[in-house]
């Protein structure tokens, strides 16, 4: 397993015993903490020595180890080298408290905000058995995961392919269609009881520093945990200890568009926060529903100084990582701009109406799209913060990602310096 290359001890065992470490092992019985012969939850140094003794011997009287033997004694290394010796009690997003008696070898991600956020953390992708359908569908960001074991989505699981799979622990959402991750829960754990069904959502500006720090404990991996998130919270503190000097009464009037005309967004939506969050005045915050669709005139009538566009899905799904022809963006930047009676607003008059891709304004990167949000709104007071530069760092250090957005990708227009 590669996760033992991070303990040198481990790796030192694994030496002396000849014990091959180049790829995970098979899923074992995550409810048994290996090794614990006497049931105390506690890996004894006895207790290890027995382990290790009795592989030796079977190793070596040509009788071969078995590997139930071989799981258990690399996971017990784990255990005592790694946990202290006992089991690891982990909490998702949920509010569940879940005891790993073994480290995860086989995990099954269903959605694209764990995938990525695990790839923020270095994450080992080859203990990955099986992803959602959305993230095979975006083999551009997700390349890794190319051909691997499609389980479904949210909306229609795979269970009968999530079972084939043997994992050790399957991700789901967590408060994001919580009746429906219900269900998924209770359904895989009905099928197979050992199997951790655990649970973030990994989206949302006011949680996801702290959902970093949960779901780096559940998958061994802390340091990098601390590390994402201290670069995370130092791009979203940017934003948020400037704009906090700004007076209400001066923030920016803002209207925001999603891919259908004139739906925008109020108070209790997503997008309505990311507006807020980056200093903005949403000019329907108080409309209904979260996402009302609003009346044309209503939009000259509340003259906002900045507009902003959303592309990136429903009738305008295209731009983001897989695009690189900008002509669609244009043709919906410009149809902006000849809206009847839009030539009177503030924000076409000053040249302040934006077009802002989904995959940088949703999901674990929504930082990025607030730091732009932030520049537009404000561009003197963020003068010295160039969001491109922030996104490629993110994609270089963070996604371990060759993708240049120098040269590709269409994700803000006009473009920004």
């Amino acid at each position: 397993m590669k996760i033992f290359g991070r303990y040198l001890s481990a790796w030192l065992v694994f030496f002396i015993l000849g014990i091959a470490v180049a790829g995970p092992v098979a899923a074992a019985d995550m409810g048994d903490l290996p090794l614990d012969a006497d049931g105390d939850v506690l890996i004894s140094s006895d207790e290890m020595a027995v382990a290790i003794l009795d592989y030796l011997e079977q190793k070596y009287a040509g009788t071969g180890a078995d590997s139930i033997l071989y799981n258990d004694l690399t996971d017990g290394v784990y255990v005592y080298t790694c946990w202290n010796k006992t089991a690891k009690t982990v909490h998702d997003f949920s509010g569940q408290t879940v005891t790993l008696t073994r480290p995860i070898h086989r995990a099954v991600v269903m959605n694209a905000e764990t995938a990525e956020t695990m790839r923020s953390l270095g994450y080992d992708n080859s203990a990955v058995v099986g992803v959602g359908k959305y993230i095979l569908e975006d083999p551009v960001f997700f390349p890794e995961y190319v051909g691997m074991p499609n389980v479904g989505s949210i909306w229609s699981p795979d269970y009968e392919q999530i079972i084939s799979l043997s994992p050790d622990a399957v991700f789901i959402y967590a408060d994001f269609m919580d009746t429906k991750g219900d269900e998924i829960q209770e359904t895989i754990q009905s099928m197979n009881p050992n199997i951790h069904v655990l649970r973030y959502d990994l989206f949302e500006p006011d949680t996801y520093a702290e959902e970093v720090g949960l779901f780096a404990e559940a998958i061994d991996r802390e340091e990098e945990g601390t590390d994402f998130a201290t670069f995370y919270t130092r791009q979203m503190g940017t934003v948020t200890d400037r704009v906090a000097t700004i007076p209400e009464d001066e923030r920016v009037p803002v209207y925001f568009e999603n891919a259908d005309d004139y739906k925008s967004c109020a108070e209790g939506s997503g997008y309505h926060d990311k507006i807020t969050l980056a200093g903005g005045k949403n000019i329907f915050e108080n409309a209904t529903p979260s996402y009302p669709v609003v009346n044309p005139e209503s939009v000259l009538f509340g003259n906002p100084t900045v507009v902003l566009k959303l592309q990136g899905s429903g009738k305008l799904d295209f731009g983001g990582y897989g695009d690189d022809d900008s002509s669609k963006t244009i043709e919906v930047y410009e149809s902006l701009l000849e809206r009847p009676g839009w030539n009177t607003i503030t924000a076409v008059k000053d040249g302040r109406v934006h077009i802002i891709d989904s995959d940088i304004f949703g999901g674990p990167k929504h930082f990025i799209g607030i730091l732009y949000l932030a520049t537009w709104f404000y561009p003197d007071v963020f003068a010295d913060v160039n969001p491109e530069e922030i996104h490629q760092e993110y994609l270089t250090t963070y996604q371990h990602s060759s993708y240049d957005l120098s040269s590709h990708g269409i994700f803000v227009y006009p473009t920004t310096a």
